[in-house]
């Protein structure tokens, strides 16, 4: 099977068009003109467009036809587009192809219409009118710069507090930033002896209200639509912190279990911290700025995770392209400033550390999704089939435990939410801690007996887990009593657990007013208000 031929099959897409016939008018001089302006195509004539059928052209048509297309585009298309035109055969029947090239001359459009009305863009399987956003858009391409890397050049250097950045970019790198790192990360650009910032700049530096989309929202809905939500936030400020912020409210919302052993506790998230985490600077690093009025959607549902980010993938991107770790930095600014803190490993190594991680943990793939100027990443939960006690028929939930202790090799978990048919390791400790036990409540499911003493199950985990915190604490609490101005990272490679884990325990001791942080992350100091 040719190329051509497998890309008939996957149908219509953004690089693909089918004709039947060559048709007359500016239909077709519009598809050349969205492939011009976006990531190229092919039209393939002879092609039914909703079936795919090929049906072929006859030997006057394949005569007649490219002297017409030529025609076409030199009579309707500004600037001037060189397609190439050739002949293909595919099951002994002829078809023309017409094979458009990125254009270097952005933006394309009908002559007859004018650039601001006859500049047209390939959204999907469809051409598109473009507005003025786009059609500024395609000009900076032309002049290969990104939106992040133009000037304001109604503010200077003065206009932005940059200490919070330089501070910022100290505790994140442990390197200073100086006037002249500023200009070479492009934050700052100096333009005919004056220095202004960039809108990258502006962005990073968290401008009070500039460009008040450039957020990120964060919801946690009920159930697995939008009718109810439980909670919802939105960040604004520093792209960098908004991602921190993000963060800490997926931790909030997306349940996690753990295992103690000894003082140590290990925490393991329903979805890992790390995919969340490049999903969100994947989606802030790459989003399109230039779209006004739509920011970033981070919701979490009982079964999935979704990221909406504005803006389609960039010009010659497929979603296939970025799952093989292909990329191309839309906001160089963004992206290069990203990169010197570490919020970014290596170019185009997002989407693949999320696959591997996901596969990792045993859940299935995430699904990629292009819609519009919108794209959008779907992570599923661990899920399971379970019975309906009053219908008897199978269902789906979500596996989400509050609390999972270990405690000599045993896996017991705190609070089940349903008896499940795939949870394996309930009906393996159920069994075992009966037979240990001699407990005699029992459970039947689909018709097989299995013995579970749940609540001599929970005695014992609700015992363990209570005395093992209170020896996490009062460990906390001594640590702290010898040096209260000791950071977080400190705390908890004295304490061997994660940031995560030592910031649960301390959450917890505050809310119980055993302590108290007094001043900022960095200078501040913690205050015991109860003796360990």
């Amino acid at each position: 099977m040719t190329e051509l031929n497998k890309l008939i099959k996957k149908g219509e897409s953004k690089t693909i068009e089918f004709k039947e016939t060559l048709s007359e008018g500016n239909n077709i001089a519009k598809t050349i003109i969205a492939f011009s302006n976006m990531a190229g195509g092919k039209i393939v004539i002879g092609v039914e467009d909703k079936s795919g059928k090929i049906i072929g052209i006859d030997d006057d048509q394949a005569l007649d036809f490219p002297d017409k297309l030529s025609n076409i585009v030199h009579d309707k298309c500004h600037p001037f587009i060189l397609p190439e035109i050739y002949l293909e055969y595919i099951d002994e029947k002829k078809i023309l192809v017409v094979e458009i090239f990125p254009g270097a001359f952005k933006p394309y459009y009908l002559k007859q219409k004018g650039k601001k009305e006859g500049t047209y863009i390939r959204v999907g399987a469809t051409n598109k009118p473009a507005d003025m956003e786009m059609i500024m858009e395609l000009e900076r391409q032309k002049r290969n710069i990104s939106f992040d890397e133009e000037l304001d050049y109604e503010l200077n250097e003065d206009s932005l507090d940059m200490e919070r950045l330089k501070t910022d970019f100290r505790e994140l790198t442990g390197k200073e930033m100086s006037s002249n790192d500023l200009l070479n990360l492009k934050i700052l650009k100096k333009e005919h002896d004056k220095i202004h910032p960039t809108i990258g700049g502006l962005l990073l530096a968290g401008k009070t209200g500039y460009l008040e989309y450039a957020r990120v929202k964060c919801a946690r809905f009920k159930g697995n639509n939008m009718d109810e939500f439980i909670d919802q936030k939105e960040f604004s400020g520093p792209l960098y912190h908004q991602v921190e912020e993000a963060m800490k409210f997926a931790q909030v919302y997306i349940a996690k279990s753990g295992k103690v052993v000894g003082l140590r506790r290990i925490d393991r998230y329903e979805v890992p911290l790390d995919v969340i985490r490049e999903a969100l600077v994947n989606a802030v690093v790459h989003r399109d700025y230039s779209i006004t009025g739509s920011d970033i959607k981070f919701a979490i549902f009982d079964d999935r995770i979704e990221i909406t980010s504005p803006g389609a993938l960039p010009r010659s991107l497929e979603i296939e392209d970025i799952i093989a770790g292909r990329s191309e930095i839309r906001n160089k600014v963004i992206a290069r400033f990203f990169k010197e803190i570490e919020f970014i490993e290596q170019w185009g190594n997002g989407i693949r550390k999320i696959l591997r991680l996901l596969k990792e943990s045993g859940l299935k793939e995430p699904l990629f999704r292009e819609s519009g100027l919108f794209f959008k990443i779907i992570i599923y939960k661990k899920t399971t089939t379970i019975i309906d006690k009053d219908n008897a028929k199978e269902t789906t939930k979500e596996t989400t435990e509050k609390t999972t202790i270990e405690t000599n090799g045993v896996t017991i978990k705190e609070t089940p939410k349903d008896i499940t048919v795939n949870d394996l390791e309930t009906f393996k400790i159920a069994e075992k801690t009966t037979k240990e036990t001699n407990g005699n409540t029992t459970k039947e499911i689909n018709g097989t007996t299995m013995k579970t003493t749940m609540k001599t199950t929970m005695e014992t985990t609700t015992k363990t887990t209570m005395k093992t915190t209170m020896e996490i604490h009062h460990k906390l609490l001594e640590v702290i009593k010898k040096n209260p101005t000791i950071s977080l990272p400190e705390l908890a490679t004295r304490m061997h657990l994660t940031k995560d884990g030592t910031w649960y325990h301390l959450k917890i001791l505050k809310k119980e007013g055993t302590l108290k942080r007094v001043g900022p992350a960095k200078g501040g100091n913690w205050i015991i208000n109860k003796e360990p």
